[in-house]
């Protein structure tokens, strides 16, 4: 049984009500080979109270906020160099020249992954992105075997040679005498890959094709660099990016609105929806970068809201803000009839993004 809730307020709910988990024990489908556990039963976003508690105090000591603050300094100068790269009248597309690589390189840098390795780090990460889609059970658990162990040799690096990073802040982090295994170190890369990575080069692109789709949005923010932090918050709410949580489980039979979910029953909150809600927001389907409130639920509500929205955030403003500094006369290339996104559940993502700078 599938069941959706809309609504913003069923939303927060079901993302903190106890009675909805992340795992129901004994109603796994299958056994997963040890290699993919890594990405799914070993997560921490795939995990309830009290381990996912404590793997999250554990993890959320790595996210300072002097980590994040070096990040941005980072942020800053990848995006600066890009930049440089480009000239007015040039026609790139946002998604693989832009918005791509400023996330792998962020990431690569969050995890200390040495230049010489960036390109064998980002070839590994396409394999944990891609995952079973491409590969099929079996053969994902093949190609990610030697994965599993490149992040086994960076582990070892960072322990005998520490660094200002998040890898380093991850092996260090102790509660109380506690600190995470290998296992779950390896398992929190792998989520920072999925999350930070494939998430924030698609918030990018949809950035900047939602503010290319709204002039008058982007005239504004153009005369009030300023509203950048306003204009980002809308477009998390409005892209509808993020469509939803990862799916919760029902712990026992519960009565919601008058229905019976059974336990076990499989519940979505839908983000993108709850984010149009017109009984929380004025004119939810306009885009307006001086929203004021918006109290969106993007990056979701309780235990599970994303321990790197202050980074996705970040990288938002920094590149957009960076972006349309330098080229405010950028359009895009192509009818947007002409646009396209990939067929993914609850996921809105373009498949390109032609523009010319300008």
């Amino acid at each position: 049984m599938l069941t959706c809730w809309p609504a913003i307020r069923d939303c927060v709910d079901l993302t903190t009500d106890p009675r909805f988990r992340r795992v129901v024990t004994g109603t796994a489908p299958f056994p997963l080979p040890k290699a993919l556990q890594f990405m799914s039963t070993e997560s921490m976003i795939l995990k309830d109270d009290p381990e996912h508690l404590r793997l999250r105090k554990l993890v959320s000591r790595a996210f300072t906020p002097r980590a994040i603050g070096r990040l941005t300094e980072r942020t800053e100068a990848i995006t600066a160099q890009l930049l440089d790269g480009f000239r007015a009248g040039q026609q790139i597309d946002v998604l693989t020249e832009y918005a791509l690589p400023i996330p792998v390189t962020v990431i690569s840098e969050m995890v200390g992954v040495p230049e010489t390795d960036r390109a064998r780090f980002h070839d590994s990460m396409h394999v944990v992105l891609e995952g079973i889609a491409r590969y099929g059970l079996e053969g994902a658990a093949d190609k990610m075997e030697p994965v599993i162990d490149f992040v086994r040799e960076l582990i070892e690096l960072r322990r005998s040679d520490p660094a200002e990073d998040i890898m380093t802040g991850l092996i260090h982090a102790s509660e109380d005498g506690d600190t995470l295994t290998d296992d779950e170190i390896v398992a929190m890369v792998f989520l920072l890959v999925t999350a930070g990575y494939e998430t924030t080069y698609t918030l990018i692109t949809m950035g900047v094709a939602t503010l290319l789709d709204h002039p008058d949005q982007l005239d504004r923010l153009g005369r009030d660099p300023e509203l950048i932090s306003s204009a980002v918050e809308e477009i998390l709410r409005f892209t509808g990016t993020l469509g939803a949580t990862k799916p919760n489980y029902a712990a026992e039979d519960i009565i919601w609105h008058g229905t019976t979910i059974p336990r076990g029953a499989m519940v979505f909150p839908l983000l993108a929806s709850a984010n149009r809600d017109a009984d929380i927001f004025a004119e939810p389907d306009v885009f307006d970068i001086t929203r004021t409130p918006n109290h969106h639920i993007a990056f979701s509500k309780g235990a599970h809201f994303c321990l790197g929205a202050s980074l996705a955030r970040m990288e938002l403003r920094v590149a957009l803000g960076s972006l349309f500094a330098r080229f405010p006369g950028t359009q895009l290339a192509v009818d947007p009839a002409e646009l396209s996104y990939l067929p993914l559940p609850f996921w809105r993502r373009l498949e390109r993004l032609p523009v010319a700078l300008g």
